[in-house]
């Protein structure tokens, strides 16, 4: 049995909750212990999910005793080095996404993760959702053949309210670029990893970002305000090496989750509201459209091998995640959500910033 420690409960969004909703699938893991900055808010989880074999830290230290293997899901800037220390500690670590602010940040947990021997994975846990799963099958079997476009858009609408405060995800010193990271780390991974084989990898990029509501009520203040310092939106749009276009749009003020893929043989759209279906207008591809759009549920292979994943929306990739993890933990598996992927993806990302600052950027060839 593996022993879980959930380092970072959270004040708003929660991630955690997602991880231990996984963990609490799987019958080869249990949740020991978790650390928060407020206690209150690890013992809450304890209670909420019937954590009883878990108990709520005081000192990462301790946490860190308790446990063979961590979650991180705190703040970013944070990522990198509770990483290495839980790694220097002889624990595997699966690290949310973005993995820091700045690509040259991840260097340090990448060197550690090699010295200790010890499984390390960054959470890009978008690819098992069934819908993209299904997106998969269908461009290896080649039913696109050529693709000429890809649109994607990600974001939520929790913070379109000017009333939310001034969270650390507002603050680039702590968060590194918003929208732009926080949807679209997800939004690069999933595309070139969907269609890397096809577009080849991403070679230039051009982007322009906002901050749409320029300032907060800071928390635990007296009423007074301060800046917001990164992006409530970018769009950003991308040439691959074979000559595919890539038209990104984050935004944390109000956005729908929607994938759209055009080629020779049709096209292909995944709404997030409806992850496990498809729209799919396929054709000849030496011919025009012959009928319309059509709504394809996703077949039962694409729901992966396990019986015990929770058939729920966006739990269940979290599940094969998690599984992910575990597997290569117990040497059944090699992982594929390294952390070198986390960062190559954030390297995309600090590029397309960059671009928003200084104009179109082309992708160096190493970083591939």
């Amino acid at each position: 049995m593996i022993r879980i420690g959930i380092i970072g409960c959270g004040s708003t969004i929660g991630i955690a909750k997602n991880h231990i909703q996984a963990y609490l699938c799987c019958r080869d893991a249990v949740i020991t212990a978790l650390y928060d900055l407020e206690p209150e808010r690890a013992e809450s989880y304890i209670a909420q999910f019937g954590l009883t074999e878990a108990k709520a830290c005081r000192s990462l230290e301790e946490l860190l005793e308790s446990c063979d293997a961590v979650s991180i899901c705190t703040p970013n800037v944070t990522h990198v080095p509770l990483t290495v220390q839980a790694l220097e500690a002889g624990k595997h670590v699966l690290c949310e996404k973005p993995f820091a602010p700045k690509a040259e940040d991840c260097d340090a947990a990448i060197t550690a993760a090699r010295k200790s021997g010890r499984v390390a994975m960054i959470g890009l846990c978008y690819r098992d959702i069934p819908g993209m799963v299904y997106l998969k099958k269908l461009l290896d079997e080649g039913k696109m053949g050529r693709i000429f476009f890809v649109r994607e858009e990600q974001g939520g609408n929790r913070i379109a309210n000017p009333e939310v405060k001034l969270e650390w995800r507002m603050q680039k010193a702590l968060s590194g670029p918003g929208a732009l990271a926080d949807f679209g780390s997800h939004m690069m991974d999933i595309c070139d990893y969907l269609l890397r084989d096809f577009c080849g990898p991403i070679r230039e990029i051009s982007c322009m970002e906002g901050t749409f509501i320029p300032e907060r009520e800071v928390i635990g203040g007296n009423g007074e305000k301060d800046a917001v310092t990164n992006d409530d939106v970018a769009c950003w749009i991308c040439r691959t090496e074979k000559g595919t276009l890539y038209s990104f749009t984050a935004c944390r003020i109000g956005t729908p989750f929607r994938l759209e893929i055009v080629g020779e043989g049709g096209q292909m759209i995944f709404d997030g509201a409806h992850p496990f279906e498809l729209t799919l207008q396929l054709k000849d591809k030496n011919g025009g459209y012959t009928s319309g759009p059509q709504v394809v549920p996703v077949p039962e292979e694409c729901y992966g091998p396990d019986a015990d994943a929770p058939r729920k929306p966006f739990i269940i990739n979290f599940y094969y995640e998690v599984r992910q993890f575990l597997d290569a933990i117990e040497g059944r598996r090699e992982p594929t959500l390294t952390l070198e992927r986390g960062r190559y993806v954030q390297y995309l990302i600090e590029t397309a910033q960059r671009s928003a600052e200084e104009g179109v950027i082309t992708v160096a060839e190493k970083e591939a």
